[in-house]
């Protein structure tokens, strides 16, 4: 639980200049895979969103018809009673405020305030770390004991532990999970109370940029927060991992959110950054199964490819023209032994590409190979070349 602080008030931040329109949607998904409100699989599509393009969207939505609350929340750092929390999409929940920094958890840490416990833990059962993993704090019940909440209250959202959020700030986003929470009525020494709303851990700052001390550190305003509530955004993981697997998920957010804003089919150009193509699109040669069983993947499942040499994967691209591109798989081998492969383009052989070894099976990194590729209706297959066949493949990126 959080504790009395003093705050050091900061600079105020300058407002998020948002200037892109709305657009188009894609999917990454996590750690626990049920049903969700906004569902990560639902974003499956032929381009991806930009932070910009989602945050104007959730601004868009942030109003008075859509607020949740019926009294103002106090914002951590100014203690001004004037942040509200708004439905932005079905299951989403977003509130704008200033950051205050929280530095309970396992980590160690010199502010005076510190406690070693987080209210949530990581999947070991072990207090997270605010130096370690980027999580964001609400409070612990309804401050005014009547339901439903005048204030936002997360059990009433369809929220847990873990619960995954994407947060803006100048221009950057990052994903962070519900970690802690503000006092509850039952702490009456404390200057807090869980009307509040702003608070963020020592790693969340420090990933956007915000001066990270528990005890002058912060910021007064420009930070948005957007809350995904269901069971499958709940991120799995250790101290050691939240992290990753947080971040893994932030493009997933992004366009399962943008989509469900848009309330569109996705258009026929994506913005820059590639089009992104899952592997369970495609089809495996014998032995080769759709698996879900290790976390980080996006889309629905990864691939993993049988054991053999010659074993393949092929996935279906599209090219909106005939040219050079940048093919970008995310791959996880989590042996201790590289996997290459034959990469084949409609049925010729482009050369092999290398897939070293991951951490493990629950680590996905990338790996290039310039090809090129025909209008409309292209085949990429990998094909494994040693004993071990091809690496687990999430998706591939043409760029």
């Amino acid at each position: 639980m959080t504790s009395t602080r003093t705050r050091l008030t900061a600079a105020a931040a300058a407002a998020l200049a948002l200037t892109l329109p709305l657009a188009v949607g894609n999917a990454d998904a996590a750690t626990t895979r049920t049903t969700a409100t906004v569902d990560p699989a639902a974003a499956q599509a032929a381009a991806t969103y930009t932070a910009a393009q989602v945050l104007a969207g959730v601004q868009q939505n942030s109003t008075a018809a859509n607020k949740v609350n019926s009294k103002p929340h106090i914002n951590t750092m100014t203690r001004a009673q004037n942040v509200n929390v708004y439905q932005v999409a079905p299951g989403v929940y977003a509130y704008s405020s200033g950051m205050a920094i929280d530095t309970d958890g396992s980590d160690s840490d010199p502010d005076p305030d510190h406690q070693g416990e987080t209210t949530w833990e990581d999947s070991n059962g072990q207090a997270l770390g605010a130096h370690h993993v980027p999580f964001y704090v609400l409070g612990d019940d309804c401050w005014d004991r009547t339901s439903p909440c005048p204030h936002f209250f997360y059990e009433e959202r369809g929220m847990s532990g873990r619960q995954f959020a994407l947060m803006f700030y100048n221009g950057k986003v990052i994903g962070s999970i519900f970690g802690d929470t503000q006092t509850a009525n039952n702490q009456t020494t404390s200057d807090n109370d869980s009307r509040e709303l702003g608070e963020a851990s020592v790693k969340a700052a420090q990933l956007l940029g915000i001066p990270s001390s528990g005890t002058t550190g912060g910021v007064d305003n420009g930070v948005t927060v957007v809350m995904f509530s269901g069971s499958s955004w709940v991120v799995n993981g250790t101290n050691t991992n939240l992290n990753d697997h947080a971040q893994a998920l932030v493009q997933t957010a992004l366009d399962s959110l943008g989509a469900s804003m848009a309330g569109t089919t996705p258009p026929t150009n994506p913005p820059p950054g590639g089009t992104r193509f899952e592997a369970e699109t495609g089809t495996l040669s014998a032995g080769g199964t759709f698996d879900s069983d290790h976390l980080g993947f996006t889309g629905s499942a990864f691939a993993n490819p049988a054991n053999a040499a010659g074993s393949y994967l092929d996935i279906p691209v599209t090219a909106a023209a005939a040219g050079t591109v940048t093919l970008t798989f995310r791959y996880s081998d989590g042996t201790t032994a590289a996997r290459p492969a034959t990469i084949t383009v409609n049925g010729t052989s482009r050369g092999t590409l290398n897939f070293p070894v991951t951490t493990d099976w629950d680590t996905w990194s990338t790996a290039s190979v310039s090809v090129p590729l025909k209008a409309g209706a292209n085949t990429i297959r990998v094909t494994g070349t040693t004993a071990n066949g091809p690496a687990n493949i999430d998706s591939v990126t043409v760029s």
